[in-house]
């Protein structure tokens, strides 16, 4: 089965939004950069109420993820704030296990906001 394992995000683009043909009402487009092993790729997140069971879908060169609503924000931050950014997503065995997510490099402990009473 296909996955995409640590691809780094390249570049992003965010959809909020109303329609009367969609059944999601947010998304967000990762441009995942080439690896040595694989072209290009694109994925677009879209956000919903109620995902359906077969919430990942990896082609060739896009592929389609739902996620509850709930995780925009989270997602959104992730890729606002942090740098490099990671995106990885399978589907394996039957049963189906399926996995989708962003993360970052290692940080520094104690990277984060200054504290305003530190010496």
């Amino acid at each position: 089965m296909p996955s995409l394992f640590n691809r780094e995000v390249s570049s992003y683009k965010v959809d909020v939004f109303k329609s009367s043909t969609l059944n999601y009402i947010r998304a967000i487009r990762l441009n995942l950069k080439p690896t040595d092993s694989a072209a290009a790729h694109t994925v677009s997140i879209r956000f919903y109420s109620a995902p359906g069971n077969d919430w990942v879908s990896i082609g060739a060169n896009f592929s389609t993820i739902q996620m509850n609503l709930d995780r925009y924000d989270d997602m959104y931050h992730i890729l606002q704030a942090e740098k490099p950014v990671y995106f990885t997503a399978y589907e394996l065995g039957n049963p189906s296990i399926r996995f989708a997510g962003l993360t970052t490099d290692s940080k520094a402990i104690g990277e984060g906001f200054r504290d305003a009473d530190a010496a």
